[in-house]
């Protein structure tokens, strides 16, 4: 099953905490949750914001779990977005 979203709404997959810490091969006791997702689609009301976008969204954003293509995803609120992340 895909998912198409409509309106203003976005839908994402949650990237995972590094398990090392930055360099090395040192794992990490702990994780603190970012709040960070890759952009898999975009409704048609959705401005400055793509596919393939990693974004930041806020910690008390309603997500609503969606499969799409056998994975777990979410449907969010374009309004629930802070910020497009690059590595530029």
């Amino acid at each position: 099953m895909k998912v198409k979203p409509i309106g203003s709404r976005l839908l994402i997959k949650e990237k995972k905490p590094s398990e090392f810490f930055p360099g090395t091969k040192i794992v990490k006791t702990s994780t603190k949750k970012e709040y960070v997702a890759d952009v898999i689609a975009v409704g048609e009301n959705v401005k400055f914001i793509n596919v393939g976008d990693t974004v930041k969204y806020s910690e008390d954003a309603r997500l609503i779990p969606m499969r799409h293509n056998e994975e777990e995803h979410f449907l969010i609120s374009n309004d629930m977005i802070f910020a497009i992340i690059s590595d530029e």
